[in-house]
């Protein structure tokens, strides 16, 4: 266990790697499919299946969802109340990202890896983040931050908690 500033800087440096595998499977090459994409706000909810992808997002009253799956057979799910915003955004086969935004909460969950889990649930103006990547889970929550499998990051700042493993490596 890292406390103080080495391991704030130890946790930025893996969300930094994480975004940047994440920017890298964006944008990177791939092939030529659609994403399924939905994006809610205001009282509405949007569902898209696209042969095994699928996408789901559902915002309440001053709330956006937005969610995406860019694996072609993987699960994003948004879900926003109470002046909340949810990002969902799974990149991989086999993986799901999903996330929940409640009063004024800010949730970001994204599976970038094969047979991945990403679970976030921001609340009361809080941020959360979770990046699940290569056969990882990465919890972000009410319970805290959680890191387990190949590869995850977490961050819960209603809690403070976060957490990077990968391999045997394992920060909190």
């Amino acid at each position: 266990m890292f406390k103080g500033s080495r391991g704030i800087r130890v946790l930025f440096a893996g969300f930094a790697g994480g975004a940047a595998i994440g920017a890298m499977a964006l944008f990177g090459g791939g092939t030529a499919s659609a994403d399924t994409t939905c994006s809610a706000a205001n009282n509405n909810r949007v569902e898209h299946a696209d042969g095994l992808s699928r996408c789901i997002a559902n915002a309440g009253p001053g709330s956006r969802a937005d969610a995406r799956d860019t694996s072609n057979s993987g699960v994003a799910t948004a879900v926003a109340t109470q002046r909340g915003k949810a990002t969902s955004i799974n990149l991989q086969p086999g993986s799901q990202a999903l996330s929940s935004g409640v009063r004024g909460g800010n949730a970001y969950s994204f599976s970038t890896g094969p047979r991945s889990t990403s679970i976030s649930m921001a609340r009361d103006g809080g941020t959360s983040v979770a990046v699940g990547g290569w056969g990882g889970q990465a919890y972000a929550g009410p319970q805290g931050a959680m890191c387990a499998g190949g590869f995850g990051a977490a961050y819960d700042s209603t809690t403070g908690q976060y957490c990077v493993k990968s391999g045997s490596i394992d920060i909190h």
